[in-house]
């Protein structure tokens, strides 16, 4: 389906080449593609000159090994290029392999950590996973000693990492206030895990209950400029998390009140990867019957279906109750 490194006979000592046969397609591909030069994502699968591979979460099959640590069959879930191959030197570590290729060495070791896998793999698994990941971080966050909030503001809130927050704030009973485009309001409302759920257009209805933090899962600056004044005092904390609207620019605009947090994973990960863990491991269960009544999966194949769909999400025009995993190897 999609072109990629040959197969190669040809491996090196301590080389492993994966077939790559499903990843998913979310808006998180978007964010890795518009911060690609800033935080290095497309160095983690390098392209030809002015070309890149995205990176994506998705499942792999050992086709050739000359590693003792990875054998032939062996199934993974890690990041991997959205090409057809990929060739890993791996060092084992305790669920899986992590990838030693010179130029990934020096990237942060989440994105170079691959899982076993022990059958096909899940797709709700496969496009969750780091989505729920990234919301029970958030929720680790604004539930630390002297950060706790009376009231979580979360922009896009059809976004799953948004809803996926929602739920687990829900669970501690700090408010949550959604807002999202008009045409989505009623679905978010159907989720029925935000207290209020509001579209752009009505910011001035917000009604924070004490203090306020700002989840902007957006990345509209102008609409973050629009937040921070209509919050004013109330708003002691602001995290960007997301880059779903990027296209609408105002890169330049100033914004009044606490200065904007980057929220980046790796970096939060530092220090909390047991309670990630444990704390993923509790919640998913729930959170899993919540998506079995409103996310549906669609598996495409081809490379135009993966182009439309991508340039979808970068337009922000896809159905918020689905996802895509692409399918690459029969």
């Amino acid at each position: 389906m999609v072109d990629g490194e040959p197969l190669r006979p040809d491996l090196g000592e301590g080389e492993v080449q994966l077939l790559i046969e499903r990843f998913a397609l979310t808006a998180n591909n978007v964010t890795y593609a518009a911060l690609g030069d800033e935080l290095g994502y497309w160095r983690i699968f390098p392209a030809s000159e002015g070309w890149g591979l995205l990176p994506a979460w998705g499942y792999a099959r050992a086709l050739a090994s000359r590693s003792p640590a990875l054998a032939e069959g062996q199934r993974v879930y890690g990041l991997v290029p959205t090409a057809s191959y990929l060739t890993v030197r791996p060092a084992p570590h305790r669920f899986g392999f992590v990838d030693m290729t010179p130029h990934r060495v020096d990237l942060s070791s989440v994105y170079n950590q691959y899982l076993w896998v022990a059958d096909e793999g899940d797709d709700t698994d496969l496009v969750m996973r780091p989505l729920f990941g990234t919301s029970v971080l958030l929720d680790l966050k604004l539930s630390e000693p002297g950060d706790v909030a009376q009231t979580v503001v979360a922009t896009s809130a059809s976004a799953k990492t948004a809803y996926g927050l929602a739920y687990l704030l829900s669970e501690r009973e700090v408010k949550t206030i959604g807002l999202t485009s008009a045409p989505r309001r009623a679905w978010v409302e159907g989720l029925g895990l935000y207290d209020a759920v509001l579209a752009y257009d009505e910011i001035d209805a917000i009604d924070p209950a004490g203090d306020a933090v700002l989840v902007d899962f957006a990345g509209d600056r102008r609409l973050l400029r629009e937040l921070h004044e209509r919050l004013g005092g109330t708003l002691v904390r602001s995290i960007s998390v997301g880059f779903t609207h990027r296209r609408r620019g105002g890169e330049g605009v100033s914004v009044r009140g606490p200065t904007p947090e980057f929220f980046f994973a790796p970096e939060e990960m530092k220090g909390r990867g047991r309670k990630l863990a444990q704390r993923y491991v509790e919640a998913w269960p729930g959170f899993a019957r919540v998506l079995e009544g409103t996310l549906r999966i669609e598996q495409i194949s081809t490379g135009d279906e993966l182009k439309r769909v991508y340039r979808d999400l970068v337009e922000g025009r896809t159905d918020p109750a689905l996802a895509h995993v692409v399918r690459v190897a029969p």
